[in-house]
């Protein structure tokens, strides 16, 4: 999603990591349980490589008419959805909002916005935890130490049904942070500080501008990063228009590639952006204007 401000990606901490810190997430509030921590198993190495994905197509909750939605994440079982809403009657805030579907071959429907989201402050940029169980999402609330922070919540099932949101501490700056991405099991996240992404572990002092993933130019926002850490996707207008990126590294330690456009939607048009692809890799949802507002969309294969 575009919205003040550039993305960050952030990184959990290791197993049985707390979050610390004056009015932050800490002790038996901590949302982030050793199970949020822990990242997927990897595919089976003799996996066949998966084909190209099919057309995309709206999501029927997150495409309204008239309407405009973005930030959209998914679930890891892809039953869940949480996107968020601009509201002309609340200052064109941006809201959050949640929808469920039976199947991944149904389609999310009627969504309903999130019991914790407040009228006159912006909530925006979600993303689950490995497990679920944590939602993370930027918001200017208060307590607040900069434009917008990075909050979390609990989400002990699936559901609408959610905890008490708080900050989550060493994370947030002066200016804005959004777009929090945790990965793998050492803390580390990438995130939007700004207009760039940064790169960060958790109780290792606020997130680092990574040089190699941001343009001369431009903005960066909507950063989706896979659990192994190692390939990142998101949105930049540095070339004068709002594409889809991704870039690879070969280790945590290792130097981020140069980013590439990620050109599979090209036939859809407009401005693209707020990638997510789901764990096993078939699933993928971004955000496209071709429609004249932005809208959600879904593509699979």
């Amino acid at each position: 999603m575009r919205a003040r401000g550039g993305l960050a990606l952030v990184v959990v901490a290791g197993c049985g990591a707390q979050l610390g810190g004056g009015g932050g997430l800490d002790g038996g509030d901590n949302p982030l349980a050793d199970a949020d921590l822990v990242a997927p198993p990897d595919a089976p190495a003799d996996a066949a490589p998966l084909g190209p994905f099919g057309t995309p197509r709206k999501l029927g909750a997150a495409s309204a008419a008239n309407a405009a939605e973005d930030d959209p994440t998914l679930s890891s079982t892809g039953l869940e959805l949480v996107f968020a809403r601009v509201d002309p009657n609340d200052g064109n805030r941006k809201h959050l909002f949640y929808a469920q579907r039976a199947s991944t071959a149904d389609d999310f429907t009627t969504a309903t916005r999130l019991p914790f989201d407040l009228n006159g402050k912006t909530e925006q940029t979600p993303r689950f935890s490995a497990d679920d169980k944590t939602l993370y999402f930027a918001t200017d609330r208060a307590p607040s130490v900069g434009n917008l922070d990075i909050y979390a919540v609990a989400h002990p099932a699936p559901g609408n049904n959610w905890g008490t949101p708080a900050p989550v501490a060493g994370v947030n700056t002066a200016g804005v942070d959004k777009w929090f991405m945790p990965c793998g099991t050492q803390g580390r996240y990438l995130v939007i500080q700004g207009t760039n992404l940064a790169e960060g572990t958790i109780g290792a002092g606020t997130a680092t501008v990574v040089a190699e993933l941001n343009g001369a130019t431009g903005t960066e926002t909507g950063t989706f990063l896979t659990q192994d850490c190692l390939t990142i996707y998101f949105a930049s207008d540095r070339s004068g228009k709002t594409l889809l990126y991704t870039s690879t590294r070969t280790s945590v330690a290792a130097p981020w590639a140069t980013p590439t456009v990620f050109t599979d939607f090209a036939a859809l048009g407009g401005d693209q952006q707020d990638p997510y692809l789901s764990p096993d890799g078939r699933t993928f949802v971004f955000v496209s204007d071709v429609g004249g507002t932005n809208d959600c969309y879904i593509a699979t294969r």
